[in-house]
């Protein structure tokens, strides 16, 4: 029986795709082809790595300025293209109607993080529907290590057996699979070719609303 489900943000609660382009492109604007390698780079790095490793990778010494020029423009105008997938804040709705319990897992700075949260859905503040959030400042390694997954369920007091971990990438699912919780993929996110044929086969999502009925233990 599922008591607690662990969320991915970017690609399962949240679309920041055009933010995270928008910021990469404000922030690396001073570096002479800054825009033109990180394209090179390719978006499914772009998307999977940490900024500040993209950041490394594409702007070398540049990089620390990079990075303050990112968050601030996130912070200031870019969130405003973070967009909550439809039917997502009916889902949590839900999930904790049922009396489950509700965490996220990200690779994804805090800040950030909780800015979304809080931002996201109007005037209506997100956050504390969470009992525990797990940011890249938390852990060494991130996702597909399970560490992030496991340093979630440790701060909660959750077990592996007892708990679910949703996401939308194959990465999402090796971290919780080497972490011991069951794993339903986002459908709806960004990677859902990739989740479909995976082997061993996935639980997938197609929809937000779609989710209860996939978690161990039915509910």
């Amino acid at each position: 029986m599922t008591r607690a489900v662990l969320f991915d943000l970017d690609g399962t609660l949240v679309d920041s795709r055009p933010a995270i382009l928008d910021c990469y492109r404000a922030a690396l604007a001073p570096i002479p082809q800054g825009w033109e390698s990180l394209l090179e780079l390719g978006l499914g790095r772009v998307m999977r790595w940490r900024m500040r490793e993209v950041m490394a990778e594409v702007a070398g010494e540049r990089a620390p300025e990079c990075v303050s020029r990112y968050e601030r423009h996130y912070l200031e105008d870019g969130h405003r293209k973070v967009v909550l997938y439809q039917g997502a804040a009916d889902m949590l709705d839900a999930l904790r109607g049922q009396g489950l319990r509700l965490g996220i897992v990200t690779n994804k700075g805090r800040e950030r993080t909780e800015h979304d949260l809080r931002h996201v859905h109007g005037a209506r503040d997100l956050l504390p529907l969470f009992d525990v959030v797990v940011t890249t400042e938390d852990t060494v390694e991130r996702k597909p290590s399970p560490e992030p997954i496991l340093h979630g369920l440790r701060r909660a007091g959750w077990t592996a057996g007892d708990c679910a971990y949703v996401g939308d990438g194959p990465h999402d699912a090796e971290a919780a699979i080497a972490a011991g919780t069951a794993f339903v993929g986002a459908g709806w996110g960004y990677y859902p070719d990739e989740l479909a044929s995976a082997r061993p086969a996935l639980a997938v999502a197609a929809a937000p609303g779609d989710l209860a009925g996939l978690l161990p233990g039915g509910r």
